[in-house]
């Protein structure tokens, strides 16, 4: 599972079956959000987790 709070709008979202090759990119990428764009965003499923 792979969680991601975007700060912008407060929202955090959690990943299901990220593979650890892929987190560990996206921890090691300089630029976090073409990588997540590119490589997370519709490539797995997810959920809104409530952040009150």
């Amino acid at each position: 599972m792979l969680s991601v709070w975007f700060v912008a709008s407060g929202k955090r979202y959690e990943f299901e079956d990220v593979p650890p090759e892929t987190f560990a990119a996206f921890k090691a990428a300089f630029a976090k959000g073409r990588f997540f764009n590119q490589h997370i965003r519709n490539h797995f499923r997810y959920r809104l987790v409530d952040t009150r």
